[in-house]
């Protein structure tokens, strides 16, 4: 089980520099909740793995318990950040936003509090993942809220902008699997 533990905060680590990063950064609004599904993903197997290949003792009532306090963790430090973040319109008409401080303290108290709670719960790090994709999903969905109250006609252009990236990407895919099937 240690070797699913470093696993999941390597993992860990790395998901967060790539996010914390991002949201120091001025950028568009957009709502895509795939990356953040499929880290809950990773995260539901590295815990069905530690329960069922590494014989991860609990009992099923400490399950509930911690799990539940997890995803209110998970959600009341998604709101935080979410609420430290600034919005304004760019040249383009485009809703922005920009974590800044904040944002960091409360990914450091936030995550801090997880591991620690983690490691007595079952002296490893196997939920990390799971809870880093809960907080992302709902965090991503409360700055779409946020954005989409103080925005409401002009969050439409993020919309399209979004739809335009998607086709773009669909069309990239799609010439690429064209050039393999030659």
């Amino acid at each position: 089980m240690q070797n699913l533990s470093y696993t999941n905060i390597v993992l860990a680590l790395l998901i967060l520099y790539v996010v914390i990063k991002r949201q120091l950064e001025p950028r568009t609004v957009k709502f895509k909740p795939e990356f953040f599904i499929i880290v809950i993903l990773f995260g539901i197997a590295s815990v069905g793995d530690a329960v069922n290949k590494q014989h991860l003792d609990v009992s099923q009532s400490n399950i509930y318990v911690f799990g539940i306090l997890s995803v209110i963790s998970a959600a009341i430090f998604a709101a935080l950040r979410a609420w430290s973040y600034k919005f304004w319109l760019d040249d383009d008409g485009l809703v922005m936003r920009e974590g800044n401080w904040l944002t960091i303290v409360w990914w450091i108290i936030g995550i801090g509090m997880h591991v620690a709670v983690d490691q007595m719960w079952n002296k490893s790090s196997v939920t990390l993942l799971l809870y880093l994709g809960i907080t992302l999903l709902i965090q991503r969905g409360l700055v779409w809220y946020r954005a989409s109250s103080k925005y409401p006609k002009e969050i439409s252009a993020n919309i399209t902008a979004q739809q335009k990236d998607q086709d773009r990407h669909s069309k990239r895919r799609e010439r690429r699997r064209d050039r393999h099937e030659r």
